[in-house]
């Protein structure tokens, strides 16, 4: 027999399982560490170019002012003070970083003195001076601040030669040379008592009609400059703080002008120093463990190079870092378990051939001893056979506690689990029956059936029932017994075990809530409320009074989920459903149907009518303001109310009714109730009618186009054609676009209406060019829905060839919140159709999304200005938008038609400032393909219109 002290402590196969844990840890380590700092360099990398981008699209817009400024000179010519204060006030307004709009004017020293004796004139005190407030030189070029806006605030740069700055001056010169954007360096702004700086970004102005085609051409027709004098870090500061990325502690933002980064050239600076980044070390970067290389990014705008440095600071080591960490430690660990259980087997292993050799011996002694111990066994066989029955039945009960009743079934023994899970006095139990304790049983169909099953001394199980504990709460239990008989088969009373079982209870109660009410709100859902609504509709039949089925929808629900995310939508929703319990009685119920959409149920007694102030009520309950994330928002709701009498409409009828109702509502400009009427039944038959209609009108036959004319008014004549749906149905006669465009977008429809309008269109074109009525261009409407199918353009190369129309005779007309989604996506589609070589225009310009920056990123030919627009031309404001629009639409080589004309008026105004096309009625109205065609060959034009 082997001792003991021969084993040894630690065996070969453990080491050998320590030493391959150690490595493939280190390696797992050296992996996880080099993801780490890949994530760390690539987040790093992103914030920093997050920041460049938004600060490039500030200056571009920046550069866009001037640009728009510019664009009013061009097109109107020198304006006066008011028409430059009023252009320039809304767009002062909307970018306040921006110090003030300057027209500057070239003079002489003679036109010089002659223009500050006019000015003293109109401003009292004024005087042109050099920079500093010192008297005009004498120079043989001045260009004089003329235009300043704001004034006030900037009377130092009031009359400033700005020829005297010479920074200004080397920047002036060279816009003037190349005719191009530039920006001057940073600079102190004149106007600025404290040390704010800033800079200049500025356009020469040309004498209109100039041959510029030289730099001597050009300095000879160079009549001025408008500018823009921006606020540097203002600039920076509301570009970062309208992105969303100034709340960033980790890093340090520098953003540098010029054509290095040095000290003299910092434009803004935010975030701590970040100290000096610390020695390369002989390891891998990975093993570093702290990322401290910054990003630099330059980019030119308006012919000055811009620097942007972002600095990572240093950072908790344990967060970046906590997935390698844990790997370490984790392998380590379990290396070392791993290894300590191989080597308990090993041991394990020894000692159990010890142990075989011991026990090996000890069976033979106890042979030995066997034939002794029979006759001993055999007198306690009984004994031992009562005692094995009864533990055996004991265990298969299996339980927390166990219990002993006598005769009369009074307890006599209950072991202390009981009362201590079950929280009972003891006192109370010893002697008494369970229906003693439990009165209640008398008067339960289940406590009955209990007590005749003990009279009957059969074994129960699952008994479950409840008792109040000591501390204040209330106890759930399980109990299961059997009867006890003695030798000769008396009954002598029961015996069984039982369980604490309140948490299950529980439970199943929380499971049984749950699966009826709404989780976000707590609410009744849809099954419970169908539930009690059957509930009200059985008490509305007997008792013979009203009840009221009311839908209420949230009116800004979408905008609030949009703008503020779903986190602020679910505090709205919770905050609505308590106010609409908070506005009726505790016997009404209210549950939320579904998304934004509630239900309440409510019934009418002898002594309490309904009437519609409850409407009434519910609707100023929800509108009062909601804080959310610290912004107060206001919600509307819009009701529809069905109202359940003696016509026995089932539960869900009344439901269909309210809901119809409610769209009533929401149809009337929302925020109103609406009762259900029989007559709504009537807008949704007409809806299936027109849809069921809609399906075989392309097979009938039964869509026509009519085409308006496009009328270029330098010549006057008709230059193009926009192709206009109609549906001719054999019964409703002819049916208004409004009343079929929108279903047969939501029904997917559009797609093969749209395909035939293209393919007519386009083969119609073509049949009037070959009739000879010149290259005329045909523009189509594209729906949302073909836009974005993903063959579009594939089928619009399909028609071309088919119908052999030339791409360039082809106008797609697209609305601007078509590609407002997904900008990247619509931006590439676009340049798809582009490659055709057909042309792109966007319709109804200035009501929907219209944006300068987007206008430069998409390939569109063609700018159609709304009819909403053209029709109040006569006011200032109007005016000078449509001024805008087509200057804007020009500088950017675009083609410009005004939709709905009218007027003889809105004609001579479009004339007079470069409108290039018109449409509308005061030409011609919408015309079919015959009466178009006779149009054609009489050859009108707009000269031959009457006065």
């Amino acid at each position: 027999m082997s001792s003991p002290r021969l084993l040894p402590r630690v065996s070969l196969a453990a080491i050998l399982t320590l030493i391959t844990g150690f490595a493939v840890t280190g390696l797992l380590f050296v992996a996880v560490s080099a993801l780490e700092y890949s994530k760390l360099e690539l987040s790093f990398q992103q914030r920093g170019h997050m920041r460049t981008a938004a600060i490039r699209r500030g200056l571009d817009d920046a550069l866009e002012l001037v640009t728009t400024l510019n664009g009013l000179f061009k097109s109107v010519g020198v304006p006066n003070r008011e028409q430059f204060a009023d252009f320039t006030r809304p767009l002062l307004e909307r970018y306040p970083f921006v110090q003030a709009f300057n027209f500057h004017r070239v003079m002489d020293d003679e036109q010089a003195r002659r223009h500050q004796a006019a000015m003293q004139a109109q401003y009292p005190g004024f005087r042109l001076h050099d920079a500093g407030q010192q008297a005009l030189g004498t120079r043989r070029q001045h260009i004089i601040v003329d235009y300043l806006e704001p004034l006030e605030g900037n009377e130092a740069a009031f009359g400033l030669d700005v020829a005297s700055l010479p920074p200004m001056a080397r920047a002036i010169a060279d816009a003037v040379d190349h005719g191009q954007p530039r920006t001057t360096p940073l600079m102190r702004l004149e106007q600025e008592r404290a040390m704010q700086q800033g800079f200049v970004m500025m356009i020469p102005l040309y004498r209109a009609g100039a041959d510029l085609s030289t730099v001597a051409q050009r300095r000879a027709a160079w009549i001025g400059n408008t500018s823009a004098v921006i606020r540097s870090g203002d600039l920076i500061q509301k570009v970062l703080l309208a992105a969303d990325l100034l709340d960033d502690s980790e890093l340090r933002l520098q953003v540098y002008i010029g054509d290095s980064i040095s000290p003299a050239n910092l434009v803004y600076s935010r975030g701590q120093p970040a100290g000096e980044a610390p020695a390369p070390q002989p390891m891998q970067r990975w093993l570093a463990f702290d990322y401290r290389e910054p990003y630099v990014r330059t980019f030119s705008a308006a012919g000055k190079s811009w620097h942007v440095q972002v600095t990572p600071l240093p950072r908790p080591f344990l967060p970046s870092h906590l997935g390698s960490l844990s790997t370490l430690i984790g392998g380590l660990l379990f290396s070392l378990l791993t290894a300590a259980f191989v080597n308990s087997l090993a041991r394990r292993s020894l000692r159990v051939q010890r142990l075989v050799d011991e026990r090996t011996l000890a069976l033979k002694r106890s042979n030995e001893q066997l034939a002794e111990d029979v006759a001993a066994r055999k007198r306690t066989e009984e004994a031992l056979q009562e005692s094995e029955h009864r533990f055996r039945r004991l265990l298969a009960l299996s339980s927390d506690w166990y219990w002993e009743q006598d005769a009369q079934f009074r307890f006599t023994n209950i072991s202390g689990g009981f009362f201590h899970k079950g929280k009972q006095d003891p006192q109370r139990f010893v002697g008494k029956t369970r229906w003693e304790l439990h009165p209640e049983m008398w008067n339960n169909r289940w406590g009955r059936e209990h007590m005749a099953t003990l009279e009957a001394h059969l074994p129960f199980a699952n008994l479950e029932y409840s008792l109040p504990g000591l501390d204040g709460q209330t106890h759930w239990f399980s109990t299961a017994g059997e009867p006890v008989f003695d030798r000769e088969g008396s009954f002598t009373g029961y015996r069984g075990t039982g369980t604490e079982i309140t948490e299950r209870k529980l439970a199943e109660q929380r499971i049984q809530h749950i699966a009826h009410h709404d989780v976000l709100t707590g609410l009744p859902n849809r099954m419970l409320l169908q539930d009690r609504l059957s509930q009200a509709v059985a008490l509305a039949n007997r008792s013979g009074n009203s009840l009221w089925v009311m839908l209420i929808d949230l009116d800004r629900f979408k905008f609030v989920n949009d703008s503020m995310g779903h986190k602020a939508g679910d505090q709205l929703l919770k905050t609505v459903a308590h106010r609409l319990q908070e506005s009726v009685r505790d016997s009404d119920t209210v549950a939320r149907l579904s998304g934004d959409e509630f239900v309440a149920v409510l019934t009418e007694y002898p002594d309490q009518a309904l009437s519609p102030d409850v409407a009434q009520r519910i609707m100023q309950a929800v509108t009062q303001p909601v804080m959310l994330e610290g912004k107060e928002f206001f919600v509307t709701c819009s009701i529809g109310v069905a109202v359940y009498g003696s016509d026995g409409s089932s539960a869900q009828r009344l439901i269909e009714h309210a809901d119809i109702a409610m769209y009533r509502a929401k149809k009337l400009g929302r925020n109103n109730t609406q009762f259900y009427e029989p007559t709504m039944n009537e807008e949704a038959r007409e809806r299936l009618r027109i849809e069921s209609a809609l399906r075989n009108a392309l097979e009938r036959r039964e869509f026509v186009l009519h085409y308006q004319p496009q009328v270029d008014l330098q010549s006057g004549r008709v230059v193009g054609m926009e192709a206009l749906l109609r549906w001719q149905h054999p019964e409703l006669g002819m049916v208004a676009p409004q009343r079929f465009i929108g279903l047969a977008e939501e029904t997917g429809m559009i797609v093969e209406i749209g395909a035939w309008v293209l393919r007519t269109a386009c083969a119609q074109a073509r049949q009037w060019q070959d009739a000879g009525h010149g290259a005329l261009r045909v523009a189509v409407n594209l729906s949302p829905r073909q836009f974005s199918e993903p063959q579009l353009v594939n089928a619009i190369t399909e028609v071309l060839e088919h119908t052999g129309l030339p791409p360039a005779c082809l106008d797609i007309e697209l609305t601007e919140g078509l590609f407002m989604h997904d900008v990247t996506q619509a931006v590439e589609l676009l340049h798809k159709l582009k490659s055709l070589g057909l042309a792109l225009s966007i319709d109804d310009f200035g009501t929907g999304y219209s944006s300068f920056s987007y206008l430069r990123h998409f390939p569109i030919d063609v700018l159609k200005i709304d009819r909403s627009f053209i029709s109040d031309i006569n006011e200032d404001d109007e005016a000078a938008i449509v001024v805008s629009i087509i200057a804007l639409a020009h500088n950017l080589k675009l083609r410009v038609i005004a939709e709905g004309v009218e007027t003889e008026t809105q004609v001579n105004y479009l004339r007079r400032h470069g409108c290039d096309e018109i449409q509308g009625y005061y030409f011609s109205r919408p015309l079919p393909v015959e009466e178009f065609e006779q149009l054609l060959r009489q050859g009108r034009d707009l000269q031959a219109m009457p006065a």
